[in-house]
């Protein structure tokens, strides 16, 4: 019996092949279709199309395919490793055999999965089943104001044919309270503007429950141990407001973890989603309008918890001239002999101050308030800034000239030296 005539076993993917390919052979299909179809290429579909008219469907069968592997351990040792943990191993687990057959029989088993696979061929190995973990839900807490969960819903909040918004908001985990505005993303200048209005209604909370996302934690840091023993400290402008206001930040590593907010982003989408496309509202503005002016004081009327405990975890927040010093981004900068210092490819001039006659290499505190602009402080004191030109070389490269010139037969140089005068 030739091999084109001999029987094979194909797989489903393998019949499938076989059937593209005879469409190609009848002219039903071309050969660019077929290499789309199968993912493969022409050049491959060719060589197909010649061992399936030389072979058969044996053509599409791999070699190996009914071979013994040349990887396969012995019998005897399969053998000997069964009698093994059917005898005095019998109830040790897959790693503690591995290493009593290394230890005390001198044996070498390949790895963990490969004694998994023998004895369960030989049936003498049984997974362990694992009792499912108890879960509790997790109680409120009591208190007003000792925990808010954070959080951020990037939706198509306006229609699929808008831009896409990004709710950014905070639940009281005891009273179940609600207050959100809309944003254009998630950023770190959105949740400080949240604390900010959580701060002006209610005041300062004891702790923050977010994800890591990158505006709470530093995620892509270079050693991160080396900079810490360096003594810089990996913190985002958000650490760092909840560091000054004495605010404890908890990462959370599942959104389970933090599912009180997640479910409100359920409720919105359900339900602001729908009241926002009733009240034909098509820009942002409109829409966080609508939301605090609205939606918000009548769904945190409806779904209010009252607090198991009457008194409140709300600390009184600081004056606003203090927030703004604290809900801003600070970098720091070290002033040069001329009292100036660079920021975003610019020169900025420290004008003369009567608290300080010189600040010449003093550091400095840089911030950049959420309504704009660029502020230097030393200690409580600010300083008056004038912006200057941008940074440009000092050497300006000019057209090449020759070196030398010709005066008949001699060569003069370009330009004239205190020796030599042309």
């Amino acid at each position: 019996m030739s091999e084109r005539d001999r029987e094979v076993q194909l797989s489903w993917r393998e019949v499938q092949k076989l059937e593209i390919l005879k469409e190609v052979e009848a002219g039903t299909r071309t050969q660019v279709s077929a290499a789309a179809a199968l993912g493969l290429t022409e050049r491959w579909i060719r060589s197909l199309l010649r061992r399936l008219k030389r072979r058969g469907p044996s053509a599409l069968v791999h070699g190996n395919r009914g071979r013994r592997s040349s990887r396969r351990l012995a019998d005897t040792l399969r053998t000997q490793v069964v009698e093994l943990y059917r005898g005095k191993y019998r109830e040790f687990n897959l790693t503690h055999f591995r290493e009593m057959l290394v230890e005390r029989e001198g044996l070498t088993p390949p790895r963990r999965e490969w004694l998994r696979k023998v004895l369960g061929e030989a049936g003498v190995w049984e997974p362990r089943r694992r009792a499912a973990r108890h879960r509790q839900r997790r109680p409120r807490r009591e208190r007003a104001g000792e925990l808010l969960q954070w959080d951020a819903s990037t939706h198509a909040w306006l229609g699929a044919d808008r831009p896409r918004l990004t709710l950014v908001g905070s639940i009281d985990d005891a009273t179940g309270e609600v207050i959100a505005a809309f944003y254009p993303a998630e950023t770190s200048e959105a949740y400080m503007t949240l604390l900010g209005m959580i701060l002006k209604r209610r005041g300062v909370p004891q702790a923050v429950y977010t994800d890591r996302h990158g505006v709470f934690s530093v995620n892509k840091a270079k050693d991160p141990e080396l900079q810490r023993a360096l003594g810089k400290t990996l913190q985002t402008q958000l650490g760092r407001a909840f560091e000054e206001l004495g605010i404890q930040w908890i990462p959370a590593y599942s959104p389970q973890a933090k599912g009180r907010i997640e479910r409100v982003w359920g409720v919105f989408q359900d339900r602001l989603l729908n009241e926002l496309r009733l009240a034909g509202l098509s820009t942002l503005s409109e829409a966080d309008h609508y939301l605090s002016r609205k939606f918000l004081p009548r769904y945190n009327t409806q779904f209010h918890v009252r607090a198991l405990r009457p008194d409140s975890a709300w600390r009184p927040a600081p004056l606003q001239k203090v927030l703004k010093g604290i809900l801003c981004w600070k970098d720091y900068r070290v002033l040069g002999r001329d009292h100036t210092f660079s920021l975003d490819g610019k020169c900025w001039q420290v004008l003369p101050s009567a608290s300080f006659p010189a600040l010449s290499s003093r550091r400095i505190e840089v911030r950049r308030p959420l309504r704009g602009g660029i502020e230097a402080w030393i200690g409580p004191v600010q300083l008056k800034l004038k912006t200057k030109s941008p940074f440009v070389r000092a050497q300006v490269l000019r057209a090449a000239e020759p070196a030398y010139r010709s005066r008949g037969n001699v060569l003069i140089p370009t330009h004239p030296t205190r020796f030599n005068k042309v």
